[in-house]
């Protein structure tokens, strides 16, 4: 099961610096010493509060009420906004929102008394913005946090820290695409800006991106990678969040005695923080726990712990979960407490929430429920609504885009990384030319010459290996998603479709029995497309056009549809990698099953070329048509677009009234 819980970060306005604690909390002490009333003293306890923000809330409370009047008399609008800024965050991290609302909108007012400062409005914006976020409200926050945009200031770390916190908004309203983006661009920054604290920020969200795609393993180099960089910066309240997620990711992966170490951690330390916010999220975690391994007196016991802290701090979306889970524990129990009005307000409150992955969880969840009670048709009508957000969530079109994007930063990262390295070496290169003689410059150059050769050389090895790493990583996700999409809902829509034959008394059983034998078809043929596709014997485009007839015999032949093949001999010998062979075939696929469905045509030609390094396809018939204009795309156009994309290739569609339709597929041979 997907963990529920959204693990939110705060990135505060003031620069963060990744030098030891102490050393500099105490040389700000220092400064506030020797400067009690002035801006300076002000600045050093703004900073003061932030550093405390990680460690001791109680110490950053007591910082910001001292600052409040000393800014005041100073009029240092900025201070006095940033006061309010911190102590917003301070009380709701410790459930205590009426405190917080208020200091919220005494920002507000002292924003909107200031109309031309636009970094008191930034304040307020990021302010207003991890707010509504952390009650659960993402819909509400996303257009504070975006709104924060227009002010950004190029390679600046607070960037890096909006670009964060909008990435995660868009996370936990499932826009991975999104989400991944900005988290990429913020991991960007704070590494150009070496802000290691920024980094495992970052690092956290795309554990968490990677976790909700169900790449586990990925997930957990993430994490991993978080945790060892926020103890090198000793951030405790930060390790609670990766301690969290890797409980999570390790739960996921079957390993839960390390999945329970993870979590006990989180839930004591947030305890001894007094953090409710986090200690709730490691409390609801372990409970989750508990339920899988069997443990349900324990996962009862920890998730009602984790519905009153939730209460306290008055995140609705929380407490739908909690509920929703209480519930689940009962249903996996087989207790007789299982409510079905809870289930259903808790989808209603993820749903007003724009809390997508909640609703997904809750369309499984009530799938499960309807078919304990045997009310199957309830059930196969919650399944079905599970299986289409999750194919909106997790598409093809999207996780290949995110894969893509994860790539492309590992591959520019490594290029910056031998980019430094040869303009370390031209710089020693420099210097001993200063000190040596012409005949020891010569030899030096010489030894640059080979070393630069050698980096080149490396360089084109890694990234040679890096691409191969990425395209063997996109054909086992392709098939992992092709057996677990396809098959895996096809299996439980059969086993739904068998339960409601068997019961059936009325002569309608037929009618199940029929869709199970068109479920079950569609299984073999996509086990046969798969198995296929990976035959490096079909490496050839004349077997894509060998399988591409026999699948246009299948499909048109029944129908009475002519069919013809041109330029065959043209393009026969060129050789596809396999992920191609496979979008270039499920494309053409997808193209004579609308056309054998909707065209009403007699004739449909096919043809392929060759020009300028391109293969074109064209698939043309003599139908009726249609005005595009008034016919939306489907879903299967989405998909033959979005496998277009994958092929760096373009597709295009005409159509007219009475004129037939052409495909145009164009796309690069290597």
């Amino acid at each position: 099961m997907k963990r529920i819980l959204i693990i939110g970060f705060l990135w505060v306005t003031c620069a963060l610096v990744s030098v030891a604690q102490t050393p500099y909390v105490d040389s700000l002490k220092q400064v506030l010493k020797l400067h009690p009333e002035d801006t300076i003293g002000v600045n050093a306890s703004l900073n003061l509060i932030s550093e405390f923000l990680r460690i001791d809330l109680n110490k950053a409370k007591e910082y910001a009420f001292q600052t409040i009047p000393i800014a005041t008399s100073l009029n240092h609008v900025k201070a006095i906004g940033s006061s309010y800024h911190y102590l917003t965050i301070i009380y709701q991290s410790s459930a205590q929102q009426d405190s917080a609302v208020f200091f919220l909108t005494q920002l507000e007012a002292l924003s909107d008394a200031n109309p031309d400062n636009w970094k008191l409005k930034m304040n307020y914006n990021q302010s207003a913005g991890l707010y509504y976020k952390n009650q659960g409200y993402y819909k509400k926050a996303l257009p504070f946090l975006l709104d924060n945009l227009r002010f950004a200031q190029p390679d600046h770390e607070n960037t890096g820290g909006l670009f964060l916190n909008i990435g995660n908004a868009y996370f936990n309203l499932a826009d991975y695409r999104n989400a991944m983006h900005y988290h990429l661009e913020g991991l960007a920054l704070f590494e150009k800006v070496n802000s290691l604290r920024g980094q495992s920020f970052c690092l956290q969200s795309l554990g968490n991106d990677f976790f909700h795609l169900n790449q586990f393993e990925l997930s957990k180099k993430y994490y991993l990678q978080a945790i060892k960089m926020k103890e090198q910066l000793n951030d405790k309240r930060g390790l609670l969040t990766s301690w969290t997620g890797a409980g999570d990711v390790y739960k996921e992966l079957g390993q839960y005695s390390l999945a329970e170490k993870y979590y006990l951690q989180a839930i004591s330390a947030a305890g001894e923080m007094k953090l409710p916010g986090e200690e709730l999220r490691g409390l609801h975690q372990i409970g989750l726990l508990y339920k899988r391994t069997g443990d349900f007196d324990r996962a009862r016991e920890n998730i009602s712990k984790s519905l009153e802290l939730a209460e306290q701090m008055g995140d609705s979306s929380v407490i739908a979960r909690a509920k929703s889970e209480l519930v689940g524990v009962d249903m996996a129990q087989k207790s007789e407490k299982a409510n079905e009005n809870t289930l259903i307000a808790s989808l209603k409150t993820m749903i007003e929430a724009g809390n997508r992955n909640g609703e997904l969880i809750e369309y499984s969840r009530l799938s499960e429920y309807y078919a304990a009670m045997k009310q199957f048709e309830k059930a196969f009508e919650y399944q079905k609504k599970y299986e289409a957000l999750k194919e909106e969530i997790e598409g093809m079109a999207v996780l290949l885009e995110l894969k893509e994007l994860e790539g492309s930063y590992q591959t520019e990262k490594k290029e910056r990384e031998i980019e430094l390295l040869k303009k370390d070496q031209e710089l020693q290169a420099l210097a001993l030319d200063r000190e040596r003689a012409n005949v020891i410059v010569i030899a030096v150059i010489l030894a640059s010459v080979i070393i630069v050769g050698l980096l080149l050389i490396n360089r084109y090895r890694v990234v040679a290996r890096a691409k191969r790493t990425i395209e063997m990583e996109r054909m086992r996700n392709a098939i992992a998603r092709d057996l677990h999409d396809d098959i895996g809902s096809t299996l439980s829509s059969i086993n739904i479709m068998s339960q409601l034959a068997l019961k059936e008394d009325n002569g309608h059983a037929g009618q199940y029995f029929q869709s199970i034998q068109e479920h079950s078809s569609k299984i073999m043929e996509s086990m046969s497309d798969i198995v296929w596709s990976i035959n490096p014997n079909n490496d050839s485009l004349e077997q894509v056009l060998v399988k591409m007839k026999e699948f246009a015999a299948e499909i048109l032949e029944p129908k009475g549809i002519a069919f013809s093949f041109q330029g065959i001999d043209e393009v026969k010998n060129i050789e596809l990698a396999s992920e191609k062979r496979k979008n270039v075939f499920l494309i053409f696929k997808e193209a004579i099953n609308n056309a054998a469905k909707y065209s009403n045509a007699s004739k449909i030609i096919i043809n392929v070329a060759g020009q300028n390094g391109n293969i074109i396809f064209s698939i043309s018939d003599n139908g009726n048509g249609f005005d595009p204009e008034k016919v939306k795309p489907g879903n299967g156009l989405k998909n033959m677009e979005a496998r277009a994309k994958s092929l760096l290739g373009a597709l295009s569609r005409t159509s007219a009234i009475g004129n037939g339709t052409h495909i145009n597929l164009e796309f690069p041979i290597t």
